[in-house]
């Protein structure tokens, strides 16, 4: 009878999610899908749309790939790169972010899955922060916006096809950022001849992609004065950073992206490019002191054991490092580091602060608002750093 009833109750909960995933699969797929154009003109309405980005262009799964536009008042653009984790060997490429995972293997000091391997048509649904049209103290609120999605485990910048395995299983891996993003550059080209601003972003993954490709945007827009690149919650260092970009993900870093990468994923596409366009790119950079999911990536890529706290001090310290070489450096650079919602138990702060509504209105460094260090920095074009108290401070182990 016992035996019975746990089996009734297993088969309740199966059911009973079987018909959440339903619910969600039949809202966000059907009734929130966005309407399709080809061209920005074609936009007569301040929704999201999406565009096919051809057949060049695939997720890692080689399922299609898009992007998400939408049409603002001003003569602004942002050019958005979205995070979605990273990939690199046998055992991180075999373990891609799924629904199921993300619903019953919950949250883990490990990391169980590494990136997402699908692109998905609702997860405009989901932007907020300085997405958000309606909210009225948003200063980027009238930007024009293309959203670059991010499904290829690769930073956006990878140019092959992998055959990767573990347990005895095959995954192939398509690491196409390459093709994805000059793909979605050239329609940014062909749909704003002469913007008036342009803000390169991107959080967390998507943040060392605006690093990578705003040089790119600047040489196309020789006549804008300057371009603005920011990067949310993106800093890893490891001493494997050369083979995995060059030997398995093939970027041709130097060649193509035109600097030399060391052991600073974020702070070498910054100061180790050999030609001078950065002098015309305005770099920003905010961070959480003790980022919930970049220590964890950085334990996975440095083989750091994370039975203890010490490996998120440790990233901690290392992001500081980062920003304090930059901060000393000779380029555009200001940054923005905060302990805001501080969780003491956990050691942890929020992951990104720019696509969240909480975070962008209501976290505060030196006592400036993080919108507000935006707003300085792009729209009044100050040169605003904040948070050198924390940037200084020995961290407590």
């Amino acid at each position: 009878m016992k035996r019975l009833k746990k089996i009734l109750k297993w088969t309740s909960l199966t059911l009973l999610m079987v018909l959440v995933i339903g619910f969600l699969y039949s809202y966000f797929i059907w009734l929130a899908r966005p309407g399709s154009v080809s061209y920005f003109s074609d936009i007569e309405d301040s929704h999201w749309h999406t565009v096919d980005m051809g057949n060049e262009s695939m997720c890692s799964d080689g399922s299609e790939y898009f992007i998400f536009v939408r049409k603002g008042k001003s003569d602004n653009v942002i050019v958005h790169f979205s995070g979605g984790g990273a990939c690199w060997d046998d055992n991180t490429c075999t373990r891609p972010i799924t629904l199921y995972k993300a619903l019953t293997e919950g949250d883990s000091k490990d990391l169980k899955a590494f990136y997402f391997p699908i692109e998905l048509d609702f997860q405009y649904k989901f932007l907020s922060g300085i997405f958000n049209n309606k909210e009225q103290e948003n200063p980027f609120k009238d930007w024009n916006i293309v959203y670059i999605p991010y499904c290829t485990g690769d930073f956006h910048i990878g140019n092959t096809t992998t055959v990767y395995e573990a347990d005895g299983s095959e995954m192939e891996v398509h690491h196409n950022g390459r093709n994805n993003v000059l793909t979605a550059l050239d329609w940014v080209y062909t749909n704003f001849k002469a913007p008036k601003k342009i803000l390169v972003s991107g959080e967390s993954a998507g943040g060392f992609a605006s690093a990578y490709w705003a040089p790119a945007v600047a040489e196309h827009y020789k006549d804008l004065q300057s371009i603005y690149q920011l990067s949310d919650g993106s800093q890893l260092t490891s001493d494997r950073w050369l083979t995995i970009l060059n030997s398995v993900w093939k970027s041709d870093s130097r060649s193509l992206l035109k600097f030399d990468i060391g052991n600073d994923a974020y702070a070498d596409a910054l100061l180790n490019r050999y030609d001078s366009i950065n002098e015309r790119i305005k770099h920003l950079n905010s961070h959480t002191l003790y980022d919930v999911i970049l220590p964890r990536f950085y334990a996975s890529l440095n083989h750091r054991q994370t039975n203890d706290t010490g490996y998120i001090y440790e990233w901690s310290e290392h992001m500081k490092a980062s920003i304090q070489r930059l901060d000393s450096s000779d380029i555009d650079y200001q940054y923005f580091l905060t302990n805001c919602r501080y969780d003491s138990e956990k050691v942890a702060t929020p992951h990104t602060l720019l696509g969240s509504d909480s975070s962008l209105y209501h976290c505060r460094s030196n006592d400036l608002r993080y919108i507000d260090w935006l707003r300085k920095n792009i729209l009044d074009d100050e040169h605003i750093s904040a948070g050198s108290d924390l940037l200084y401070a020995k961290n407590k182990y």
